[in-house]
């Protein structure tokens, strides 16, 4: 089959999309990928898969999404774009990723005239996380951006897809208890997993070398609602108990959080164990994984969090080092079940589990054991690739009477 795969990103550094991609090539579908080029550069050509980029100015790419929910000028112009694409290609079945660019897509496949069926696929809990965003803080640009209307308009995205792809089992099973209209059958778990082959591919940067006390590490964006505030405080009470230990935190810094986090970790007395790397490669995480001891996921609890396991849980699994988490269900369940680390609910015990390690190198290295080992025996496999695989399998071409009906219905309770 043609797949056409939208992302209203960049393509090539979206590991999740990337993957997927990965396995439905593989599996020997056509792929074809829509996004967007914000540089006008040269990409490195993936191979098996053709994708058009759309080249636009990031900053008026962000301009038109702020006023989303007050101009729809953002999704008329993805209808449009998917509609030709649909055309170009002779798509047979379009995999949108997020919320937001389902209705565009439904509609870009009516305008296309073709029966084409519409995956969606669920990145994050996007009615929450959105007025978690910094754009949409503060009176004004609350205003101007409405966050809080995703929460009315989240059933009628849902309802144009024919699947829907999400993160966790906990986050399938609130779905269908919010809403009635949806089917369990439709709804497939495909978790944040690395690409293997490509981890594989990475080599060791013999510059990057281990310090000399246990060095903790972050890795991802650096904001509050991460809980990156929390590891820094859990840091400093172990310092205070006389023990030694680094923190490393690799990833860019929310531009709200900038000036809050810049003035902590620059406190005397926890300056000298602290260090801050805006950005790197990722080829170069095997190799800071290989350097550091204790992995961390401080997230603070909350709808979003309970969505899915992030991307850096199976990351840090890979790199065989324990985890130190926050008590978010979902990696939770994952780390608790594989034994790969511990959990927390509170500060304390977020400082106790840090000692704990640090006191404890045997655990330290059987718990990242357990996790490298979890996670290829659970996730390198033909039967975690057929999850995905199977979704497209069992597709049946769209019913739009079936479909206007269920769209009516929910007009209805939501007008």
């Amino acid at each position: 089959m043609n797949l056409g795969i939208i992302v209203d990103n960049e393509f090539n550094d979206d590991i999740r999309v990337r993957k997927e991609v990965e396995i439905l090539k593989e599996a020997g579908h056509s792929i074809h990928v829509l996004c967007y080029d914000y540089h006008q550069k040269e990409y490195p050509v993936i191979e098996g898969v053709q994708i058009d980029r759309i080249e636009i100015n990031q900053k008026i790419k962000d301009i038109l999404f702020f006023f989303f929910n007050r101009i729809p000028v953002y999704e008329f112009l993805w209808r449009k774009k998917i509609s030709r694409f649909i055309k170009n290609h002779s798509i047979d079945i379009i995999h949108a990723h997020d919320l937001y660019l389902s209705k565009a897509a439904f509609q870009g496949v009516k305008l296309s005239k073709r029966d084409c069926p519409v995956v969606l696929d669920l990145h994050e809990n996007y009615p929450v996380v959105i007025q978690d965003y910094n754009w949409t803080r503060g009176t004004v640009r609350h205003f101007l951006s409405a966050p809080q209307k995703w929460e009315k308009k989240e059933g009628k995205y849902l309802s144009y897809a024919s699947k829907i792809i999400v993160l966790s089992d906990t986050y399938k099973n609130k779905l269908i208890q919010k809403y009635s209209f949806l089917n369990s059958a439709n709804i497939v778990v495909f978790p944040n997993v690395i690409n293997f082959k490509r981890f594989e591919s990475f080599k060791i940067n013999p510059i990057i070398k281990r310090k000399k006390n246990v060095t903790l590490f972050y890795f991802g964006t650096v904001a509050e609602r991460r809980g990156i505030f929390d590891a820094i405080e859990a840091l400093r009470n172990v310092l205070k108990k006389g023990y030694k230990a680094n923190l490393l935190i690799v990833g860019p810094v929310d531009k709200a959080d900038k000036e809050s986090f810049h003035a902590t970790i620059n406190e005397k007395d926890v300056k000298s164990y602290i260090k801050h790397t805006a950005w790197i490669p990722l080829s170069e995480l095997v190799s800071y994984l290989k350097a550091i001891d204790i992995c961390l996921a401080p997230f603070i609890k909350n709808p979003q969090h309970e969505s899915g396991v992030a991307n850096k849980i199976y990351q840090y699994m890979y790199g065989g080092k324990p985890i130190i988490a926050s008590d978010c269900l979902p990696q939770k369940e994952l780390i608790e079940s594989a034994d790969c680390g511990l959990i927390y609910s509170n500060q304390d015990e977020f400082a106790e589990h840090i000692i704990y390690l640090i006191d404890h190198a045997d655990i330290r290295k059987k718990m990242g054991e357990n996790g490298y080992r979890e996670l290829y025996k659970k996730y390198n496999n033909m039967e975690f690739s057929n999850i995905l695989i199977d979704l497209y399998g069992n597709i049946k071409p769209t019913n739009r009477e079936k479909d206007s009906k269920v769209l009516q219905s929910i007009s209805q309770q939501n007008p």
